[in-house]
């Protein structure tokens, strides 16, 4: 053992998943798919006694079910609490995070400096989702119940965060899909390129990715797809907006369970879990790292993986090499939870090769919302002090509410039905500066970036007409 050993830093020391793929049954619930993956995690440490009876806090991803987004399925009422019984766990701390993709980020750096500090000593984060079982029962006219009562008290972390705004909403902005559509248009356009380069790109990104879900084992959509093949319709990938196909996106419809252990590096060792298992939390503070290893990218929709290529300027790697898992499109997208998946992903890489440090992202909301980790197969040269970094403010833009008069058209979307693409959402400079919101109900044919429109308000929603 090294003789500056950090006793009190923060270490990842076991990882499980697993899927419909290992779980038995043919409508398995979140609770009996987090129990597995919790088994697996306990097994994975090689010292599964100690480390469950050491185990105080158990952090739950919030399901679908419990986020607004129902199937009729229905939860437990203690979801932290039921996700450790199916186990074979219990803490006296239980905590239900909060709505977003960020969150199983967001709650791993918060449960390391918990351990940092003292005040946590052995935690199990822990997700699962089994949209895709509801989703065939439904179908087929089977009924699911799964909740389960509970009196017993937990940390409930729901938040009242709006990911979409009222303005948004009124001018048909209705979906991620199309929320996301008006970041990718923004960012073809600030790159110059026109619809079909772009569709280029996107296929050749997503093509990358999908060739890395084959080498998961609980990748929920596996299966190699060409940039041509992410062009066509074939398989399925009919249009969703103007510019993005049905498998350019998040897929919920999975079965999906994942558990991740953390402790301190000084209890890993009590409990004799072999130093080889162990990957570090480096922190935030390591996010400027040039020379990174294994990464992954949160990839709900194309824009949010190239907001990463664009930033890290790295054209050394490859475009498969911003993803360890395949990515939401075609490993999974299980509601909040995928980051355990990406997370558990980098910790097999890790241990495979240790010898460059990893990057974790992850994203909620519309890019609002967003958590990165950094890991070392080592003990950090610097110890990370146990605090996320959360010193950055987005720059204020001013919004125009009422706007009238010209405008120059930053981005936009058309929603894709079976007569075709509707009218169009467009987000809106104005000659003061100001941006706005506003549909263009008579849509031509062809690009409406940078076009010059003549805004109209509306009480409920303003509109536009090209000049």
């Amino acid at each position: 053992m090294m003789s500056n050993f950090d006793a009190s830093a923060p270490v990842i020391i076991g990882v499980g998943e697993a899927s419909r793929k290992t779980v038995s049954g043919e409508w398995p619930s979140p609770r009996e798919l987090a129990g597995a993956a919790i088994k697996v995690a306990l097994a994975d440490t090689g010292q599964s006694p100690s480390v469950a009876a050491a185990i105080d806090t158990i952090a739950a991803i919030r399901t679908f079910e419990d986020s607004g987004v129902s199937l009729g399925t229905g939860s437990p009422d203690n979801t932290p609490e039921a996700f450790g019984a199916a186990g074979g766990i219990s803490a006296p701390r239980l905590i239900y995070a909060d709505v977003g993709g960020q969150s199983p980020q967001a709650m791993l750096n918060e449960l390391a400096g918990d351990i940092r500090r003292g005040t946590c000593e052995l935690a199990v984060l822990v997700a699962a989702e089994a949209t895709g079982t509801a989703k065939r029962a439904r179908k087929a006219g089977v009924t699911l119940d799964w909740r389960l009562p509970s009196d017993t008290p937990f940390d409930n972390r729901l938040s009242s965060f709006p990911i979409l705004s009222r303005t948004e909403i009124r001018h048909g902005i209705i979906s991620m899909p199309l929320a996301y559509s008006l970041i990718e248009n923004a960012r073809r356009m600030e790159l110059g390129l026109n619809a079909d380069a772009y569709a280029q790109e996107l296929a050749a990104l997503w093509s990358a990715f999908s060739a890395k879900a084959e080498g998961r084992t609980h990748a929920q959509f596996p299966g190699y797809r060409s940039p041509d093949a992410m062009l066509g319709d074939d398989n399925a990938n009919y249009p969703l907006t103007d510019i993005y196909r049905r498998w350019h996106v998040a897929q919920d419809a999975v079965d999906l369970g994942g558990a991740i252990i953390l402790t301190s590096a000084g209890k890993a060792r009590d409990l004799g879990v072999p130093q080889d298992k162990w990957v570090w939390l480096a922190g935030a503070a390591e996010a400027s790292e040039p020379d990174l290893g294994p990464v992954d990218i949160y990839s709900c929709f194309p824009c949010a993986v190239f907001a990463a290529v664009d930033t890290m300027n790295d054209a050394a790697r490859a475009l498969g090499d911003y993803t360890l898992t395949g990515g939401l499109s075609f490993f999974g997208g299980p509601g909040n939870g995928y980051s355990v998946y990406n997370i558990a992903a980098m910790v097999d890489a890790l241990r495979h090769d240790g010898s460059k440090p990893a990057l974790v992202t992850a994203n909620g909301g519309v890019m609002s919302k967003q958590a990165v980790g950094i890991y070392t197969a080592s003990q950090p040269a610097i110890a990370w002090s146990g605090a996320a970094a959360k010193g950055y403010a987005p720059k204020q833009i001013a919004l125009d509410d009422a706007p009238h008069g010209k405008g120059r058209v930053l981005s936009f979307v058309r929603s894709a039905g079976k007569d075709g693409f509707g009218p169009a959402t467009l987000i809106i400079e104005m000659e003061n500066g100001a941006r706005a919101m506003a549909v263009l109900d008579s849509t031509p044919d062809g690009d409406l970036g940078h076009r010059i429109v003549d805004v109209t308000s509306g009480e409920k929603r303003h509109m536009a007409t090209i000049l």
